[in-house]
């Protein structure tokens, strides 16, 4: 399957420190000098991994105009196989290249968003109820993560809309409006406002707001109408309760946990040897049919594989495959045999293995890996290597 290697230059600087690639200035030539005078035949062992949801890093679901996730995701939605998950989104906004003097000058009678609504995931047959409340505390949305957590308490207004592609209009009330003119018409309208939270009450999926296209519009007397365009976002998630079936784990976008794989190498395991290939194998489970008529499911894109130090700090992406219908994720590289072989060595400093969305997604897609043994196609570590010293 394909992938792209992931091994940046940000991370070189900590590999003779902390883990991994300890000791070689060419990774793919570990052990082969030990190989080509003490070699035996290449064998290959198959090694069961184990999946299991974690308190490391929750997904990356902050971005702005310039990097990071690109959507505000809200709602609720009880998912088939996944289960019950809700996610809360927050936005905020900065004054366009249009505020000018005459809009400033004149008090604000106005004001309503206008937001691109370009994802959606879950029952589209019912409507969605929206809180739509007022952020209390200044955020940065950059490298912001899914577990953060947002002061939101006064509730602006309540609106309800079919969750389908489009644009929404949310009218703001006329209380809202009084109260905000001088902050709309102010210098200092980015430090006075920190934006707002989308929170659902009632319905049955969640959606996705994209920084293109939306923004926080007021108009003055006599209609001078500005923009505010949406300059950040950040969507938070619950806790998830974890799959209907528990023979299934869920790898969700933008979930709050980190999804830890452990496979059980250590020095002892293949005495001296050399690995030269390692692939690491997930089936998915074909979801085909478990969905009624109305539930939208869009699929991810890729997966991505990072090795976590024991340290729990230090991380260095491997690799990102792509998810196809038909067939397992598998992660093969030269990173991520040598990680294995200086595990096996005993001269890594990792911990174990995580598994991720790439941020680029800005989703609640999923992919659901079988559990299990080798036997019945549970996540598993197809590892050749060479004996030595036989």
């Amino acid at each position: 399957m394909p992938g792209k290697s992931l091994l940046r230059s940000s991370f070189l600087g900590l590999i003779a420190i902390v883990f991994l690639l300890a000791g070689c200035d060419d990774p793919s030539t570990v052990g082969m000098g030990l190989v080509e005078s003490q070699a035996g035949d290449p064998e290959v062992s198959t090694l069961s991994a184990t999946l299991s949801n974690s308190d490391g890093l929750a997904d990356m679901t902050g971005g702005t105009q310039q990097s990071g996730a690109f959507r505000a995701l809200f709602g609720q939605v009880d998912d088939p196989v996944a289960g019950p998950f809700s996610m809360t989104g927050v936005m905020d906004f900065v004054p366009g290249s249009d505020v000018d003097t005459a809009f400033k000058v004149t008090s604000v009678e106005f004001a309503e968003l206008l937001l691109n609504l370009d994802y959606v995931y879950g029952d589209t047959t019912l409507d969605l109820t929206l809180n739509v409340y007022e952020v209390d505390q200044a955020w940065d949305a950059v490298n912001a993560r899914a577990d953060t957590f947002i002061v939101a308490r006064s509730l602006v207004t309540t609106v309800t809309f079919t969750p389908e592609p489009g644009m929404i209009r949310i009218e703001l009330p006329t209380e809202w409006v009084n109260d905000h003119d001088a902050d709309l018409r102010s210098d200092s309208f980015a430090d006075e406002f920190h934006g707002f939270s989308f929170q659902v009450s009632d319905g049955n999926a969640i959606g996705g707001i994209h920084l293109s296209s939306s923004e926080l519009r007021a108009s003055s007397v006599p209609g001078d109408t500005v923009g505010f365009p949406l300059s950040k976002v950040l969507s938070t998630s619950s806790l998830q309760d974890g799959p209907q079936n528990s023979d299934l784990f869920v790898l969700r976008d933008g979930a709050a946990e980190a999804a830890s794989l452990n496979i059980p190498i250590d020095p002892d395991l293949f005495g001296q040897a050399a690995i030269h290939r390692s692939i690491l194998r997930l089936d998915v489970d074909d979801l085909t049919g478990l969905y009624p008529v109305g539930f939208n499911r869009p699929g991810l894109a890729e997966v991505g594989l990072r090795a976590v130090a024991e340290d729990n700090e230090t991380r260095l992406d491997v690799l990102e495959v792509a998810v196809t219908e038909d067939g397992p994720l598998s992660f093969e590289s030269d990173a991520l045999a040598n990680i294995l072989q200086s595990a096996n060595l005993g001269n890594s400093g990792l911990d174990r293995f995580e598994l991720y969305i790439p941020n680029e997604s800005s989703t609640v897609d999923f992919v659901a890996i079988r559990s299990g043994t080798p036997q019945n196609m549970g996540p598993r570590a197809i590892i050749t290597f060479t004996p030595l010293n036989r």
